[in-house]
């Protein structure tokens, strides 16, 4: 037997990625082998010598990868276990590997389980993400003559050709008409980055039937969070052979609310007319749109997908079965996900918005400047500030990328002692290196990047012996900046800050490598903010405490 396991599903790239394999046989294993497929392609096998009897074995495996690798996404990995006479056992996992330089690339429809029906529209989505740029994105499908594309001309690809823009992420989308005598095909979406890598989706089979005489209602399915604000979404999965005219969803209040919902006046119900699309699978995404104030909240209500078949009896069902997002979600990455196989999902209505990051990445700091209505959130994976705007509750698509590389604490350009700010100075610390940087808010743009010293901790003893003798040992702790927080002076008998008198109280990055009683430790220091490159106009303390 052999299994597999991981102690993070989500793991990020400078990190490699890590799992362990566990195997064993009642008589000899010979080979155990990994099979890596999807956003890192690779084999590697592990062989135990004839001349050694091996029954157990635990293996801790670390992957790493070179700098600007292109590997990330969902990596699955298949391990087997083979013992002397060639019997052979298998496991496997799935690993989402964090990399913003991967070329990522995923098939939004069809979704398993696809179903399609001859003479009827398949939709097809392939969604793909690379910051270098994406040069081509499209599908692939077996048999190809399966299904024609209506469109004109017919296309199964996205390219950008330069000088053109190759974009960082892009949705290639296609409609396809099914075509008579087969039983299934695949659908297969791909892509190609701007240096040539190329991407393929895990294919998704079609199974195509017959409608006849349809009196049987269309498969609903829908997929929601268990705690959701009033303009959160909710995805509402139909297929029926007819076809599907009608598709939406309802909410109630009354958590034992039933079809046919006799007397029972909904929260909210909404649906669409797609008919016109002639689709046998269709994926339709809904803002809840709850009338419900902030007083109201939060409030337990029931969810339910809708659909009505194109048969001429018009068939209609409330959802099947559901799928509840139970924790945060990852774009792209496994999920926390309960699958419900009743269809009917009780969620929780919460108070905010939720907004995703204009390219992704991971928050270090944040802080609210009131004076421009404007959150700055330092986003360390992609080094760049995101800029969001408080009053139209939308990030700036640009931000501020002149940060540094790795961007981590923020603060405010102190004004005066009372609690006031500079309407457009932010101060951010920058992890990668050894250095502050004000920024302008209102630009976007770097007004100057304040050097940081480094600091040197002597230890003076003297050996007493035959020969007294000194001995000097020296500490160097880290200079990279961490947190930061701003502070100043006043003018004489005022609250205003003197100008030559605004300082950043930061905290440095734990490092390892310091020599003992500092290895994995920070330390606390004060700079004056000053854009000067006179060394008698710099000031810079580390806190230092004898205890």
């Amino acid at each position: 037997m052999i299994k597999l396991t991981t102690s993070a599903d989500t793991q990020q790239i400078g990190s490699g990625l890590s799992f362990s394999v566990a195997a064993s046989d009642d008589r000899v294993l010979r080979e155990i082998r990994l099979t890596f497929s999807g956003g890192y392609v690779a084999t590697t096998d592990t062989i135990f010598s004839s001349a050694s009897v091996v029954t157990t074995v635990s293996l801790a495996e670390l992957v790493t990868f070179p700098a600007n690798s292109g590997a990330g996404g969902l990596i699955k990995i298949v391990g087997r276990a083979f013992d002397a006479a060639g019997n052979s056992a298998t496991d496997s996992i799935t690993i989402f590997l964090s990399n913003v330089q991967a070329l990522t690339v995923t098939l939004l429809q069809p979704v398993p389980p696809a179903v399609a029906s001859s003479g009827k529209n398949i939709p097809v989505q392939v969604e793909a993400r690379q910051l270098g740029g994406i040069a081509t994105v499209g599908f692939i499908i077996v048999p190809r003559n399966a299904v024609v594309d209506p469109t004109t001309p017919p296309t199964d690809s996205l390219v950008f050709t330069p000088p053109a823009r190759q974009p960082p992420d892009t949705i290639y989308s296609d409609t396809l008409t099914v075509q008579n005598g087969f039983t299934s095909f695949t659908v297969t979406g791909f892509a190609v980055d701007a240096g040539g890598r190329r991407a393929l989706t895990p294919p998704v089979t079609v199974t195509v039937q017959t409608p006849g005489n349809d009196l049987t209602p269309p498969t609903v399915s829908h997929t929601i969070s268990s705690r959701v604000e009033v303009n959160d979404n909710v995805t509402v999965h139909a297929t029926d052979p007819s076809g599907i005219s009608w598709i939406g969803f309802r909410v109630d209040t009354a958590l034992g609310a039933a079809p046919p919902f006799v007397g029972i006046v909904p929260l909210k119900a909404d649906t669409a007319n797609v008919s016109a699309g002639n689709l046998t699978t269709v994926d339709s995404t809904f803002a809840l749109g709850l009338p419900l104030g902030d007083s109201a909240l939060p409030k337990s209500v029931v969810v339910r997908g809708y659909a009505c078949d194109l048969a001429i009896a018009r068939n209609c069902a409330y959802s099947q079965t559901s799928t509840l997002i139970t924790g945060a979600s990852r774009p792209r990455a496994l999920g926390v996900r309960a699958l419900s196989g009743t269809g009917v999902d009780t969620v929780v209505v919460v108070a905010g918005i939720t907004s995703p990051l204009p390219l992704g990445g991971h928050i270090a700091d944040a802080i609210y400047n009131v004076n421009r209505r404007e959150l700055y959130l330092t986003n360390d994976q992609l080094g760049r500030v995101e800029v969001f705007d408080v009053a139209s509750k939308t990030f700036s698509p640009t931000g501020i990328v002149t940060a540094g590389p790795v961007p981590w604490g923020i603060a405010l350009f102190p004004a005066d002692t009372l609690g006031h700010y500079d309407a457009n100075r932010i101060v951010v610390a920058d992890a990668g290196g050894t250095e502050l940087s004000i920024l302008d808010a209102s630009t976007r743009l770097l007004l100057w990047r304040q050097a940081l010293p480094n600091f040197l901790i002597e230890k003076y003893s003297i050996v007493t012996g035959t020969i007294n003798r000194a001995v000097i040992t020296v500490h160097d702790v880290s200079d990279r900046p961490q947190y930061v927080g701003t502070v100043c002076r006043p003018t004489g008998g005022g609250s205003t800050c003197a100008a030559d008198s605004i300082y950043a109280i930061y905290s440095t990055t734990p490092t390892q490598s310091s020599t003992s009683p500092f290895a994995g430790r920070a330390t606390l220091r004060m700079e004056k903010l000053i854009n000067t490159n006179n060394p008698a106009q710099m000031f810079g303390h580390l806190f230092w405490e004898l205890g």
